[in-house]
């Protein structure tokens, strides 16, 4: 069950960064911040729908270090952000063994997502395509 969700999320992952990059989003920070903040927000969000008081605490503090992680990479730079994805990455699969709110699949899909998207922007950032 593992498997297919993290390559689906990975094949979504190489899409929003192709998508991003076309479209010129990856222009300036700000829609990465945002991206790196929004992908944060979905266990809290899991948690309040499932009623775990306890789990919505604890992963809205993780969703505020990721948040502040996000405006710190918007402010310095675009590696902070794609540390961030690619941290966020493996958090999603400390997940997979502990447990998660939400859907049994998703920390398979978001750590494919979040790993693809914070190589393809390492790279994009080497190869000056974005600004650092």
């Amino acid at each position: 069950m593992i498997i297919l969700p993290a390559l689906i999320g990975a094949g979504v992952g190489f899409i929003l960064m192709l998508g991003f990059w076309r479209a010129g989003f990856l222009a300036e920070r700000s829609g990465l911040a945002v991206l790196l903040s929004a992908i944060a927000i979905f266990y809290p969000v899991f948690a309040a729908i499932e009623q775990d008081w306890s789990g919505l605490a604890l992963h809205t503090l993780i969703f505020l270090g990721f948040t502040a992680l996000a405006l710190m990479g918007f402010r310095r730079g675009l590696y902070l952000i794609a540390g961030g994805l690619i941290a966020h990455a493996i958090f999603d699969a400390g997940l997979i063994t502990l447990g998660s709110p939400g859907p049994l699949w998703w920390p398979a899909f978001c750590a494919g997502v979040d790993l693809i998207a914070g190589i393809i922007l390492i790279r994009l950032i080497q190869t000056q395509k974005v600004p650092a």
